[in-house]
C-alpha cells in the first residue's frame, strides 16, 4: 500500500485548524487521542535509516505488529511503500526480514530506536463521510530505558484516497495557521540523529566529464546498474512482474558494462563478479522469459484458450518451479554475498591503469568494437533467414545499446549523439525482441501439437494460432530492415570515429 503524506514541524501552542476556511467540502472528526509505542530495527550502523527505509514494531492503535515502509518518491511530499505484518514483538517477521535484504544483505537486524507518541488524530471526510485524509498531531518522546532523552512534536497529513491538489490546500491552510514545511524524515531518523542521514551505501554517481578520468564513467555505470537491482528486489520478491524485469536489466547492465570497460577492469576480479552476476541473471531470466511466453500466448489464444488448457497448464507448472527457484536464490547466503560485492564494485571497482585515460579519448572505441560486431550481423542478414541469426543480431544489439548508454554521459558534445544511437540500436533490439518472442511461442505450439497430432480438431487450432505468430514474425523482419537502415547511417555513427 502506497502511503503519501506531508510531513510539518509545530511549535508548542499550535492548533490544528478547522477546514471550513477551504472551498472544498471537507469535515474533519476528531478521533480518540492514541499512545502509540514504537521499537524501531535496523543494522549497527544503520543501514535501512540511511536508504530510507523504516522497520518498526508498534502498539497503541487497533492490532500491534510490524510495519516496513520502503521508499518510492523523494520530495517535499513523501511517497512510501508500506507493508504490515502480525508477528510478536521479540522476532522480526520473515516476510518483512526478506523484503529488508536488499539492504541489510549479511548485516543482522537489532532494535536502533524506542519512541512513545501522544497522537491525536482527526479524519478529513469528504460529503459522503468517506475517510479521504488523516491528520496527526504527534507529541513523541525519545527513550533511552524508561529514560526520556528528548521530545519534538509534528503534524502528519497523510492521504487516505486524496489527491495531491486538495492534500497540498489542506497543507497550506496547517502552514497558515503556524505549522513549518519539513523534509518528510521518519521519526525514527529525526532520534538516531546525524548518523541516520549520512550516505547511503550505494554513493551517489559522479557526474562523468570528457577531460576527467574514464573511471568516473565507469562507476557511474556501475552504481546506476547496483541502484536498479536494489529498488527492484523488494517488487521481485512480492511477485510484481515489471521488478522481476527490471531487476533482470540491472543484472544485465552490470555483466554488460564489466564487458564494455573490460580493457579498464581488473579481469579476474571482473570475471568472477561477473559469474555471479550470471547466476542471478539466469534466476530472473527463467521467470522473466515465462512471464512474457504465457502473456503472449494467452494474448494470440484469444477465445481459444480454452482449448489449451493442458498446454497452460503446463507452463504455469514450470513458471511456479521457476518462481520457487528465484524465491529460493533470493534468500540465500550467495544472493547476500552478491549484493556486498555489487556494492563495493560500486563504490570502489578494481581498475587498471588505463582506467585514468580522459574520457573522450577512450570511451568511443569501446562502442565501435561492439558497433562493428553489429553491423557485421546486421548487414549479413536476409529475410531467408533462420530464427537464430536474428536472435544472434538482437543480443548483440543489446550490449552495443548497453555500450554506448554506459559511457554518454560522459562524452560531453558528444554526448547527445551517443544517445541518440542508443535509441535507434533500442528500436532494433526491440523488434528483434518481438520476432525472437514469436519464435519461442511458435516453439511451443508446434511442440503441443507434435504432441496431439490424433486430435484433428485441437490441430487446427494450433495451426490457426501459429499462423498468427509467423505472421507478427514476418511483420517483425520487416520493421528490423527499416529500423536497421534508420540506424545504419555514417551520420550515427561519427561519435565513436567510425
Amino acid at each position: 500500500m502506497l502511503e503519501t503524506e506531508f510531513k510539518l514541524s509545530v511549535h508548542a501552542s499550535f492548533m490544528v485548524p478547522d477546514l471550513t476556511e477551504l472551498d472544498i467540502p471537507f469535515e474533519m472528526v476528531e478521533g480518540p487521542v492514541l499512545h502509540l509505542r514504537a521499537v524501531y530495527h535496523d543494522t549497527e550502523d544503520l543501514r535501512l535509516a540511511r536508504s530510507g527505509v523504516t522497520l518498526r514494531y508498534r502498539s497503541g492503535e487497533n492490532e500491534a505488529g510490524w510495519t516496513l515502509k520502503l521508499p518510492v518518491e523523494d520530495g517535499e511530499v513523501s511517497v512510501r511503500d508500506e507493508h504490515w505484518f502480525q508477528g510478536a514483538q521479540a522476532t522480526v517477521p520473515e516476510g518483512a526480514r526478506d523484503l529488508t535484504i536488499a539492504w541489510v544483505r549479511t548485516a543482522g537486524l537489532v532494535p536502533v530506536a524506542r519512541l512513545t507518541t501522544r497522537r491525536k488524530v482527526w479524519f478529513v471526510r469528504d460529503e459522503e463521510g468517506v475517510v479521504v485524509a488523516e491528520i496527526d498531531d504527534d507529541e513523541v518522546s525519545i527513550l533511552e530505558g524508561r529514560r526520556v532523552v528528548a521530545r519534538f512534536r509534528e503534524v502528519e497529513l497523510e492521504s487516505k484516497g486524496l489527491g495531491i491538489q486538495p492534500l497540498t490546500e489542506i497543507r497550506d491552510l496547517l502552514v497558515d495557521a503556524g505549522a513549518v514545511r519539513a523534509e518528510p524524515i521518519p521519526k525514527a531518523v529525526r532520534a538516531l540523529g546525524p548518523r541516520a542521514t549520512a550516505d547511503a551505501d550505494i554513493p551517489r554517481a559522479p557526474s562523468p566529464d570528457p577531460k576527467a578520468p574514464a573511471a568516473q564513467a565507469i562507476k557511474a555505470a556501475l552504481i546506476h546498474g547496483v541502484e536498479r537491482v536494489i529498488v527492484h528486489d523488494a517488487p521481485t520478491r512480492l511477485g510484481d512482474m515489471e521488478g522481476v524485469h527490471q531487476m533482470r536489466v540491472g543484472t544485465r547492465r552490470l555483466r554488460s558494462d564489466l564487458r564494455t570497460f573490460s580493457s579498464m577492469v581488473e579481469p579476474k576480479w571482473a570475471e568472477s563478479l561477473g559469474d555471479e552476476l550470471a547466476w542471478l541473471t539466469d534466476l530472473l531470466g527463467s521467470v522473466r522469459d515465462l512471464d512474457v511466453l504465457q502473456e503472449r500466448l494467452r494474448d494470440t489464444a484469444g477465445g481459444l484458450e480454452a482449448s489449451f488448457s493442458e498446454m497452460f497448464e503446463s507452463l504455469a507448472a514450470r513458471h511456479a518451479g521457476a518462481r520457487a527457484r528465484l524465491d529460493d536464490g533470493l534468500r540465500s547466503d550467495r544472493y547476500k554475498q552478491l549484493l556486498e560485492l555489487v556494492i563495493q564494485a560500486a563504490r570502489d571497482p578494481v581498475l587498471t591503469e588505463v582506467a585514468a585515460t580522459p574520457a573522450q579519448d577512450v570511451l568511443p572505441s569501446l562502442v565501435r568494437g561492439a558497433w562493428q560486431k553489429l553491423a557485421k550481423k546486421g548487414r549479413a542478414l536476409d529475410r531467408d533467414d533462420a530464427d537464430d541469426a536474428f536472435h544472434a543480431a538482437r543480443i548483440q544489439a543489446k550490449r552495443v545499446r548497453y555500450a554506448a548508454e554506459a559511457v554518454a554521459a560522459a562524452l560531453g558534445k558528444d554526448g547527445k549523439e551517443a544517445t541518440n544511437f542508443a535509441r535507434l540500436v533500442a528500436d532494433v533490439q526491440d523488434t528483434l525482441g518481438t520476432h525472437q518472442d514469436t519464435s519461442v511461442a511458435r516453439q511451443v505450439f508446434a511442440d503441443f501439437a507434435a504432441s496431439h497430432s490424433t486430435d484433428g480438431s485441437l490441430s487446427f487450432d494450433i495451426g490457426r494460432l501459429y499462423e498468427r505468430q509467423a505472421f507478427e514474425a514476418e511483420v517483425m523482419k520487416e520493421r528490423f530492415f527499416k529500423t536497421w537502415d534508420r540506424l545504419d547511417r555514417k551520420k550515427n555513427l561519427r561519435w565513436m570515429g567510425t
